[in-house]
Order: C-alpha cells, then structure tokens, then sequence
C-alpha cells in the first residue's frame, strides 16, 4: 500500500519549497494529496497560481502533513485551526510532521509539537521557536517524527530525506543520483 502526504498550500506559499516535496514524493510513488487552505486555487510569494486537488478539510489519515514556508503562507497556515489540529493529530499518531522555512517557527512551534526537540528554520525566525525548542543550524533536521528544513534551497534535501523515512533510504538513493541531486543530507 502507497505511503499518503498531504501538502498544504496557503496564499503566500514559496514556489520551491511546495513543488519540490509533491514532485519527488510522486517519483518515490507516494501518493500526494496538494491541499488549499481556504480555495483550491492558491497564489504563491510571486503569484504562481497552483490548483489543488481540493480544499483542506481536518487531516485524520496522512502518513505525512508537509508545510511549505513563504510569507505570508506560512502566517496563514499558523492562522488555520484546522491546520493546527490536524498538526497536533497527526504528531500524537506519530505520523511524519514536515515543515520548512518560515513554517517550522511560525506554525510548527505555537503548536507544541516541537517542544523538547530540535528544529531548524529559515534564517532569521530563531527568535520565534521559544525556549523550548533547541534550533539548530541545519539543512534538514529529523527529531522523531518531526522532519524540519531551512529554506527555498534545501528543499530537495528536505524532499529526499521524506522519501528516505516514508519509502526508504534504497529509494532516496536512487532517486537521489536520478535527478543528480548533489546534497547528501
């Protein structure tokens, strides 16, 4: 049975570190539900229009919630109770938790889910995780079932690394030399 992921796309989203996760997942056969916060029509950061395979409704049965950053996506995503909700189900059934960029501080963090574990984020929003959470200067950082990345270019290390916990590390080395990808984190 294919893996599940479920990316969510708020206006403001960064075009990278949406399409990365949803492009590699699909070439690993998982199968990835793009879903819109409020509209199935979203806008990114430079106002790249995608259309989402449907609206967000509470997420119950993902193996996998992906945040992309960009602002003010990621403040958009903090401002969904049902993204928060589902952040908060899906951590208690141990399901993968991914954020990257500005969504690791600025959703991930006042949802709880990182406190007691490492993080990291983009440049700049250390101030924003709080002091329960120890921010690390890395490109992708995996505590648990929490997977956190920095920003627009590690988003392939942080597309890879979802292969390699969801699929498994065979997959994400082939996929890895497929697509010449030259980061190894």
């Amino acid at each position: 049975m294919n893996k599940k992921a479920i990316v969510i796309l708020a206006d403001g989203f960064e075009e990278i570190e949406a399409v990365t996760p949803v492009d590699v997942l699909r070439r690993a056969r998982v199968d990835v539900i793009i879903a819109g916060l409020s509209k199935k029509l979203v806008s990114s950061t430079r106002n790249l229009k995608i259309e989402a395979d449907m609206e967000l409704t509470e997420i119950t049965d993902a193996d996998a919630i992906i945040l992309p950053g960009g602002m003010p996506g990621a403040k958009n995503l903090a401002n969904s109770k049902i993204v928060l909700k589902s952040i908060k189900n899906l951590n208690e059934k141990g399901r993968i938790v991914a954020a990257i960029c500005a969504s690791p501080a600025f959703v991930l963090a006042p949802s709880g889910v990182l406190d007691g574990k490492k993080a990291t984020g983009y440049p700049g929003t250390e101030q924003e995780f709080g002091d329960k959470i120890t921010v690390v200067d890395e490109p992708v950082v995996v505590d648990g079932n929490i997977l956190t990345s920095r920003g627009p270019g590690t988003a392939l290390a942080f597309a890879l690394k979802l292969v390699e916990i969801l699929v498994g590390r065979e997959k994400a080395e082939e996929l890895r030399e497929n697509m010449l990808a030259v980061y190894k984190g």
